[in-house]
């Protein structure tokens, strides 16, 4: 069994009030996945050459799907092994869960707080501290738009 979760966001949530069966009906669409993101320490952003097929809703320009790696996203139900669907853009909100490039290297899953004196990227696991950095240190890759996991 495969479950298809979204997160927690300011707008609009794309299944909202569409019975299950238009869902299926409206059709998938297959996207890349482009490797693993860490959700915990940053790491290098491991790749491969994999797809999955989703729902048109979860589709934007430019969706890619990254399989996560740690417990730091935890209370956001973000968990160990699951498919995170981003969205490719180089801006994002505050409060937004992101896919972010540090220092042109490592990258990591978390929640962005913009601040007056830089960027606090807040895990989802009370155990964990967020990362304070420079706006100049932090490049957004991408917003997630959804979580897919598999419940077998």
């Amino acid at each position: 069994m495969v479950a298809i979760l979204l997160p927690a966001r300011k707008h609009a949530v794309p299944f909202e009030g569409v019975p299950v069966h238009e869902i299926f009906t409206e059709g998938f669409i297959e996207i890349p996945i482009l490797g693993w993101v860490a959700c915990g320490t940053p790491i290098d952003m491991f790749t491969q050459a994999d797809t999955i097929h989703i729902p048109k809703r979860l589709y934007r320009k430019n969706t890619y799907a990254l399989r996560a790696k740690g417990d730091s996203m935890q209370d956001a139900n973000i968990l160990d092994g699951d498919l995170v669907i981003i969205e490719q853009s180089q801006a994002a909100e505050h409060g937004e869960k992101v896919v972010v490039r540090i220092n042109q290297r490592e990258v990591t899953l978390k929640t962005l707080h913009l601040g007056p004196d830089g960027v606090q990227l807040i895990p989802a696991n009370q155990d964990m501290a967020p990362i304070v950095l420079n706006n100049a240190d932090v490049e957004v890759l991408g917003i997630v738009r959804g979580v897919i996991r598999d419940q077998i």
